[in-house]
C-alpha cells in the first residue's frame, strides 16, 4: 500500500527531517509511529498522506509513485486516504453534520447518499446525536471524534492520524484508540503518529520508532490491553 525507498525530505531551511528512510506498510496493517519530538513522524505523515512530496528517493501510495504524479492527479489521490490532526481544522460557522460532509461535497457527492453517509459516519463515533450542533459546543474529545467522522466519511482504505490523543486525558484518548481499533478490524489501514504509546493500551500492531530521522526499530507488538 506505501513503500518508501531511501526517502530524504529537506527544507529549504536545510534541515533534513528525514535521512533516508526505507520501508513498505500493507494493506490491512495497525502501525504506530514513535518517536520523540523532532523526530520526523509528522513529515512521514505528511509524505505518506501525499501533502508533501520527498526530497528525493521513491514513495508509492497505493501502487503510484507521488513523485511523478501532476498535482491534480495527487489531489485524486489524497481523496482516498482520511486524515486527522492535532489541529482540528474545523469549520465553526457549520454544524457538526456540516463539518463530517466536506470531502463528499469536494468529491461531487450531494443528496441522499451524502446524508447517509454522513449519518453512518457520525454514528460510528458516536456523534449521532450531536449532527445539527457546533463544533464550539463539543468537548476536545468530541471534537476529535468529529476529525475522525470527517475522515472516515469517504470510506477510505487508508486512515493517517497525527497524535489523534496528544491534547486528551487517558479516558478520552482510549475512546479514540478503540475507534480507530474499529476500523481497522474492519480491514482499513491505519497509521498512527504518537509521541509516547507506554501509557496507552495498544492494540496487536506493528511499531516504527523514528529517531533523528531514520528509522530505529520496526517490531511487532501483542496487545496490551487489560484482561
Amino acid at each position: 500500500m506505501i513503500a518508501l525507498n531511501a526517502v530524504v525530505k529537506r527544507y529549504p531551511d536545510g534541515h533534513e527531517a528525514l535521512r533516508g528512510v526505507t520501508l513498505d506498510i500493507e494493506g490491512g496493517e495497525m502501525v504506530f509511529v514513535t518517536g520523540r519530538s523532532g523526530a520526523g513522524k509528522s513529515t512521514l505523515l505528511r509524505l505518506m498522506s501525499g501533502i508533501e512530496r520527498p526530497t528525493s528517493g521513491a514513495l508509492s501510495i497505493h501502487g503510484k509513485d507521488i513523485t511523478r504524479l501532476s498535482t491534480s492527479a495527487l489531489a485524486r489521490l489524497r481523496r482516498n486516504i482520511g486524515l486527522v490532526f492535532q489541529d482540528h481544522l474545523l469549520l465553526t460557522d457549520r454544524s457538526v453534520e456540516e463539518n463530517a460532509a466536506l470531502p463528499l461535497r469536494i468529491a461531487g457527492l450531494h443528496g441522499k447518499e451524502l446524508k447517509q453517509r454522513v449519518a453512518l459516519a457520525l454514528e460510528k463515533v458516536g456523534l449521532d446525536g450531536q449532527a445539527k450542533a457546533s463544533p464550539l459546543a463539543l468537548s476536545g474529545g468530541e471534537r476529535q471524534r468529529l476529525c475522525i467522522a470527517r475522515a472516515i466519511v469517504n470510506r477510505p482504505r487508508l486512515v493517517i492520524a497525527d497524535e489523534p490523543t496528544g491534547h486528551l486525558d487517558k479516558g478520552y484518548a482510549n475512546a479514540i484508540l478503540d475507534i480507530f481499533k474499529s476500523f481497522h478490524g474492519a480491514g482499513v489501514t491505519i497509521i498512527i503518529a504518537m509521541h509516547d504509546t507506554a501509557s496507552l493500551p495498544l492494540p496487536n500492531s506493528r511499531i516504527l520508532s523514528l529517531e533523528d530521522g531514520l528509522v530505529s526499530a520496526d517490531s511487532e507488538t501483542e496487545s496490551s490491553e487489560a484482561v
